[in-house]
């Protein structure tokens, strides 16, 4: 069966850049405006982890986090974007996929807490052809400043039913489809990362089987970039070198030890 998305190969850190820099220039729209997300196993789909876990209860989970939350941080209200991002950032699973404008940053991402064994990759997006399949426009979208998106907060997707949604402008807002959004930075871990979502939909299937779904091609959409044959202390060294440390990513105290104590290895 055919790839549902373009693939680089890639053994450096300089090969991944010079590679990625030059398939940019020719497969993406001009201005080139791309989004990373580092991985890990490059067998990962791109489905976020309130779409994959089996009987797992998004909304049941985040009402726990924003009822005890409240007690060790900033926590609002169920149907808020910032609880949703900051329940994302801490590691709870929500329909939220994390993306970054840096591909520096997906790169640390990708060999963050990597064991060696599989291989790391890092997948490349077009995020406004994302919304023109699913939006019919071309451009990104502020889900604060955006009335229609709250139809993509947990209350409404757990709903009975999908919903639709039109703007002012005729453009509808369909909660079965993913879009990609840009989040208020409203944090210093996501204004660190320079981070970006897309969010899924009341649909749990992975990005390209939904574009595709729809009678798009997802390899005009999504790429990856498949980081093969790397070593890991000289990966870990390279990305210092390149000022991509952890205390860089995660910008608190907890990390910044954790950071001394890999360097220092006590």
């Amino acid at each position: 069966m055919a790839k549902m998305f373009r693939e680089i190969n890639a053994s450096s850190i300089s090969e991944s850049f010079a590679k990625t820099l030059k398939f940019l220039d020719d497969w993406a729209y001009h201005p080139i405006y791309c989004w990373f997300r580092g991985v890990r196993d490059g067998k990962d789909e791109l489905q976020p982890g309130a779409c994959w876990k089996k009987n797992y209860d998004e909304t049941q989970t985040l009402i726990d986090f924003i009822s005890r939350g409240v007690a060790f941080g900033d926590v609002k209200e169920l149907d808020d974007w910032d609880t949703y991002y900051l329940a994302q950032h801490h590691g709870i699973p929500t329909r939220l996929l994390d993306w970054t404008e840096s591909f520096t940053s997906a790169l640390f991402f990708a060999f963050d807490n990597w064991d060696g064994k599989t291989t790391p990759a890092i997948w490349l997006l077009q995020p406004c052809l994302l919304n023109e399949t699913f939006l019919d426009w071309y451009g990104m979208l502020g889900p604060e400043r955006q009335d229609e998106m709250s139809i993509f907060l947990p209350r409404f997707i757990a709903g009975l039913r999908p919903l639709k949604k039109a703007d002012k402008d005729g453009y509808v807002y369909d909660n079965r489809r993913p879009l990609a959004i840009y989040p208020k930075w409203a944090n210093h871990r996501i204004a660190a990362q320079q981070g970006m979502f897309t969010i899924h939909g009341r649909d749990p299937q992975s990005l390209p089987k939904q574009i595709k779904a729809v009678g798009k091609d997802p390899r005009d959409h999504i790429a990856r970039v498949n980081l093969k044959g790397f070593k890991k202390d000289k990966v870990y060294s390279e990305l210092a070198m390149l000022g991509i440390r952890r205390s860089a990513i995660y910008p608190d105290m907890d990390n910044f030890v954790q950071e001394l104590k890999d360097s220092h290895g006590w």
